[in-house]
């Protein structure tokens, strides 16, 4: 039984010895957290949007009928809204006269699209 409070001693030990070079790790990623908190307090310049849930977005808003949904939407947040289908992020334009400038004054701002794993994969380097 002379083993078990050696056993004890040495852990007490080892744990002094281990923690000791981890706390300016510990104050460090802390101070980083802090100023990554602190410059992220800008919001983005985006168009009203409804509140969203963390997985799914905003697509509890949708019902059946989705067109009627996001009508029912347009008027409350207006004709142009931001939406999160999921982790993707929409714009949904409802007004005729709006879509119309997006496509003729704005369009090589709008013609983008993503560039996933998934369409690079397919479409070889989406070329």
């Amino acid at each position: 039984m002379v083993i078990l409070p050696l056993f004890q001693q040495l852990w007490q030990e080892l744990c002094k010895i281990t923690f000791i070079p981890l706390l300016p790790l510990l104050f460090l990623f802390s101070f980083i957290y802090v100023l990554k908190c602190i410059r992220s307090t800008g919001k983005p310049n985006l168009p009203p949007f409804p509140p969203k849930l963390p997985i799914i977005g905003n697509l509890h808003l949708l019902g059946s009928l989705p067109h009627r949904s996001l009508q029912a939407l347009s008027k409350k947040y207006g004709p142009v809204m931001f939406f999160y289908f999921g982790y993707a992020p929409t714009l949904v334009v409802s007004s005729a006269d709006v879509a119309r400038e997006m496509m003729k004054t704005h369009d090589i701002l709008f013609s983008n699209r993503p560039k996933t794993t998934a369409a690079n994969s397919l479409l070889y380097g989406c070329r």
